[in-house]
């Protein structure tokens, strides 16, 4: 027989209901795709929580027991043509005995990810986070399914494997409740390139920390991309960072420059912003993260980017014909403190300090309105934006 479920609103779940909704406040944000939480209960219990964030194209649904444990999270994306798919589904099967927060680390945890062209893969840990691993790859599409009208959960719950007869709004429960400053959880809104224009406009005063700093362009030379794919990394690191992102552009020399930030109250302390690799001198007029292979910008979270790593408080920008060559010149680059870029071997490659030093660091494409590459960005992180504050 199929249980019929009670449906709670609210901010999200935190071993407690957090900021509760009404229905009617509930329906007004999914109608404008913002995020809010449903709770499905069973005789009063906890049986699901489902996160939603329908502009951001996000939907998880998290599956209970009676002992409050964790038996599995589903994960649906966006297609771009209003569906979902179904991203990675992950579940947990272990002792009846296991509590609730040891019953992760111990339980046979099986991961399906799927890609939205149809590469699926399987993972099998049989003894959890604390054994081996199996896993194995196929071609098959995911499951995909419409978004749904508010209120209609039945097929987003059955394709978590939890079916049910009915699901009504609940009248009353006895879950606890909290009142938060912020919601336990945020819709995946990876790192945007804010005012990345701004960094190569010269004179510009940027504010950070209670300081002033003025902003200065200047030529480092020119790259010779003789295949056309570039790297950016810390040049110490090229033996093993060196994969090129998946976006080329014509093999060629192509001018870089750096955008620099001084402190106007210590003009000899200057710090690199970014690194711009100009492709085409036609408007950029939108922007997107630099992959590389097996990288997808679905698998990121609220504020994440990929990026490249720095060890030694140096980046560049390199041909990837040619980061083999190169990977010992970072020796002879002596910290690159003034000036603080160089061009190395004539256009073999172009290094720079990076921003506050060891690091992360995203890099951004530029596009223009007909879909061709401007130029490329490292983005140094130099100033806080809108997505570093919690």
């Amino acid at each position: 027989m199929l249980a019929r479920l009670e449906a709670v609103y609210c901010d999200g779940w935190d071993a407690g209901v957090v900021n509760p909704l009404t229905a009617a406040t509930a329906k007004a944000r999914d109608a404008v795709g913002e995020p809010y939480t449903v709770l499905f209960l069973l005789n009063g219990r906890l049986r699901a929580a489902m996160d939603l964030s329908w502009c951001d194209g996000y939907c998880r649904i998290t599956r209970f027991d009676a002992a409050d444990r964790t038996l599995s999270m589903h994960l649906l994306r966006g297609t771009g043509d209003g569906d979902l798919f179904l991203r990675e589904a992950r579940t947990w099967d272990g002792p009846a005995d296991a509590g609730r927060y040891e019953y992760p680390h111990v339980a046979t945890r099986t991961t399906t990810t799927y890609s939205v062209s149809g590469t699926r893969t399987d993972i099998v840990e049989p003894h959890g986070d604390r054994g081996v691993r199996q896993e194995s790859t196929s071609e098959q599409r995911p499951p995909r399914l419409p978004i749904p009208a508010f209120g209609q959960w039945h097929e987003l719950l059955r394709l978590a494997k939890e079916a049910t007869s009915e699901v009504v709004d609940a009248v009353h429960h006895e879950l606890p409740v909290s009142v938060e400053s912020s919601a336990p959880w945020r819709p995946p809104r990876p790192l945007k390139p804010d005012g990345i224009e701004e960094l190569f406009v010269p004179g510009t005063i940027v504010e950070i920390h209670d300081k002033r700093l003025q902003l200065s362009v200047h030529e480092a030379g020119e790259l010779r991309l003789t295949s056309g794919r570039l790297v950016a990394a810390d040049p110490s690191s090229l033996e093993f960072d060196a994969e090129p992102f998946t976006v080329t552009v014509p093999p060629g020399t192509y001018p870089v420059s750096i955008s620099l930030a001084t402190f106007l109250d210590d003009p000899r302390h200057s710090r690199v912003c970014a690194a711009r690799l100009a492709v085409d001198d036609r408007p950029t007029v939108r922007w997107e993260l630099a992959l590389r292979d097996g990288q997808e910008i679905i698998d990121l979270g609220n504020r994440q980017f990929f990026g490249f790593g720095v060890d030694a408080g140096m980046a560049c920008f390199v041909d990837a014909d040619a980061s083999e060559r190169m990977k010992d010149v970072w020796l002879t680059l002596d910290g690159l403190v003034d000036p603080r870029h160089r061009t190395i071997d004539s256009g073999e490659m172009v290094a720079w300090s990076s921003g506050w030093g060891d690091g992360a660091y995203p890099t951004w494409i530029g596009y223009d309105a007909g879909g061709s590459v401007t130029c490329f960005v490292a983005d140094m992180l130099l100033f806080p934006t809108d997505h570093d504050d919690d």
